[in-house]
């Protein structure tokens, strides 16, 4: 019996004990560090995304040989840039070792691509739309000068 008050009062000093102890602090995860190799393969895979993106940009962007061709240009073109924005990112998100000067830009040019589209088919007035071109041209050199 004295057996068990002692193994009780033991129990009860390290509940307290355990109680009163503060928290272990979370140890704050470290940033993943990448060798020079990963960071040449992730910059030149989103380098290749962009030329791939540009080039579909392109070719979707040419004018339309009659009016009647007209619509289908407009409806490709937007296919194009949604398709663009929506690679670009996918890929940013694939490549983690790229580069913050290719990487940065190129978010912000997906981003604005998706822009583009929700005011092209919003039927945004025409400043709108020159701003929206504007800002998505403005990125092109920066990243043309960061891939290569």
């Amino acid at each position: 019996m004295i057996i068990a008050v002692v193994v009780a009062v033991i129990a009860i000093g390290v509940a307290i004990g355990a109680w009163f102890r503060p928290m272990p602090k979370p140890e704050a995860p470290t940033a993943r560090t990448y060798s020079d190799q990963e960071v040449a393969d992730a910059k030149k895979a989103v380098c290749d995304a962009y030329g791939k993106a540009i080039n579909a940009l392109t070719v979707n962007s040419q004018q339309p040989d009659s009016p009647n061709e007209a619509l289908a240009v407009v409806a490709n073109s937007r296919v194009a840039i949604h398709v663009a924005s929506t690679y670009l990112a996918t890929v940013l998100a694939q490549q983690l070792a790229a580069p913050e000067e290719v990487a940065t830009p190129m978010k912000a040019l997906a981003n604005q691509y998706q822009s583009m589209i929700l005011d092209q088919i919003g039927n945004s007035d025409r400043s709108t739309l020159d701003a929206d071109y504007r800002a998505a041209d403005s990125l092109t050199p920066k990243i043309s000068q960061a891939c290569k």
